[in-house]
């Protein structure tokens, strides 16, 4: 089985809630960046979230995750397939989820939480804010009036994309997030899935 080291508002939300819309078996393990346990240390020295195990099996990316869990436990219609319409969609939301929109993040978190206070608030963090904010009406301006990035149905690349609307409030941006961006995660929000995987602690 499955176990993801989880902590709420976290990247491993991507993770669970994947794991709830496929119906893959899974279980959670705490995972603390603040007070990482040993065992957490010892899955993920980096320390960051989520890390996941499956057998011997170690990792700690969260899309790779995803991608790893559909190709093991698929075939599945979270994921978009080459020779599908809409696959170079699927394939960029996927990767920009993460590596054009959350990465930005990490920083700024960090920043919020352990700077010193004449730190909390400068140059980098107003780049940092505006970078996410630029990337989202992107987003925004690419989805239009459809309900999904990709394929013109609910794929991974939507889980991927929509995390940064549940983690804003942690980099203290939850109110620059754009109105058709929330509209849009809002829309994800009411799957029962995705229900499930945010009352995991």
């Amino acid at each position: 089985m499955l176990k993801i080291y989880h902590a709420q508002g976290a990247r491993s939300l991507r993770v669970v809630w994947l794991c709830e819309e496929m119906g893959v078996p899974y279980e959670t393990a705490e995972a603390s960046f603040f007070k990482p346990s040993d065992e957490f240390k010892a899955v993920n020295p980096l320390r960051t979230v989520p890390a996941m195990k499956d057998g011997d099996v170690s990792m700690i990316e969260s899309v790779a995750m995803m991608i790893y869990i559909m190709a093991k436990h698929g075939p599945t219609e979270l994921e978009v397939k080459p020779t599908e319409p809409g696959y170079s969609d699927y394939l960029q939301y996927l990767m920009f989820g993460e590596a054009g929109i959350a990465a930005y993040g990490n920083p700024l978190v960090a920043t919020r939480f352990m700077a010193p206070d004449d730190q909390k608030q400068n140059w980098t963090v107003d780049y940092l804010t505006n970078a996410i904010v630029k990337r989202l009406e992107f987003v925004c301006e690419r989805l239009g009036d459809k309900q999904y990035v990709a394929s013109n149905r609910f794929t991974a690349a939507d889980i991927s994309v929509s995390y940064i609307v549940s983690a804003a409030k942690f980099g203290g941006i939850d109110e620059k997030i754009p109105a058709r961006m929330r509209a849009y995660y809002d829309n994800l929000a009411q799957r029962p899935a995705f229900q499930r995987a945010a009352a995991v602690k």
